[in-house]
């Protein structure tokens, strides 16, 4: 199959945003120290599993979370400029996370932008968060992340993966251009796939017009 157009998948936390938004709340907080925030990111961890643990005893209010996010999250440089693009090209976007929608929401309405996401769903129970994925089925989300690639794929596109962690490995190598930060970064280099570092959105918006150019 000759793929023409491009679409494009993105993790959430320390991809869109700059820090880890969960690992921020939990050590702001005091939920989690920064050793078990480390340990988390093995590749043996499922995100899921740990995003359950960690927010069952994390006694916060949507309204604390809200307020966190107004003030303290900051986007990576060029990502509301990415999902204008996208919108105005006919790009199909999405995020794939395993963040929580107590904090993805607000920080899409700080930014003002609409995105077709899958985040855990979280609410507020006595003493903590409880937290659920039921896009996860029979699954796990790095299995999930990797499925949306290869359903864009299917569809005869090539895809974009940003990404930042171990649970993006999979995805990642699906992918036909990949921007990489952190862990992912390092994960991509060790194995042989090839992958741009991500310090924004503004370069991915320059690869993809000149793609396009290309099949023009």
């Amino acid at each position: 199959m000759r793929r023409r157009g491009w679409g494009a998948v993105s993790d959430f936390d320390g991809t869109v945003t700059l820090r880890d938004v969960g690992d921020h709340l939990l050590l702001h907080y005091g939920f989690a120290d920064a050793k078990t925030i480390d340990e988390s990111y093995s590749l043996k961890v499922k995100v899921e599993d740990f995003m359950r643990r960690a927010f069952a005893g994390a006694a916060l209010s949507e309204e604390a979370i809200a307020g966190f996010v107004r003030t303290r999250v900051r986007a990576r440089a060029g990502f509301r400029d990415f999902i204008l693009f996208c919108e105005r090209s006919g790009i199909p976007f999405e995020i794939a996370s395993g963040g929580i929608d107590l904090y993805a929401e607000p920080f899409f309405a700080k930014h003002g932008v609409k995105v077709r996401s899958y985040f855990g769903r979280a609410r507020v129970v006595k003493g903590g968060i409880k937290v659920s994925y039921p896009f996860l089925r029979r699954t796990d989300l790095s299995s999930f992340k990797a499925s949306r690639v290869l359903r864009m794929k299917k569809a005869g596109l090539r895809v974009v993966f940003f990404g930042d962690g171990p649970n993006d490995l999979k995805a990642a190598a699906a992918a036909d251009k990949v921007y990489a930060a952190g862990r992912l970064l390092k994960l991509c280099r060790e194995r042989g796939i090839k992958a741009s570092p991500l310090t924004g959105f503004r370069k991915a918006i320059k690869f993809l017009k000149d793609e396009m150019k290309c099949t023009r």
